[in-house]
């Protein structure tokens, strides 16, 4: 299978976070792939759990809801239909999700 999608860094903030954290739980019995914008320009579709989110969501302040801090997103292959999705948090720590990607379709 083909890779889903090359590593990547975004800058998100807390409420943009948070909004996608809200759309993946609302999803949660059929996961989407979620378009996340990458601090080069374009916008990439990952697989994120709404607990991967919320983790996400956990590094960041409510008190400064728009400011934006640097994310890394990557793929590590494990199978032909599945892997890891790989998030780096501005802090250095690496969030690991396991994913099976047939069960993620577009929103």
């Amino acid at each position: 299978m083909e890779k889903p999608f090359e590593a990547f860094e975004t800058e998100l903030s807390w409420q943009q976070l948070s909004l996608l954290a809200d759309t993946a739980s609302y999803f949660e019995d059929a996961p989407k792939l979620l378009s996340l914008p990458a601090a080069s320009g374009e916008t990439v579709s990952v697989p994120l759990t709404a607990e991967s989110l919320r983790t996400m969501v956990e590094q960041l302040s409510e008190d400064t809801p728009f400011d934006k801090k640097r994310f890394a997103i990557s793929w590590k292959e494990s199978g032909a239909d599945n892997g890891t999705v790989a998030i780096t948090m501005p802090t250095g720590e690496v969030l690991e999700q396991p994913t099976e990607l047939a069960h993620f379709s577009l929103l």
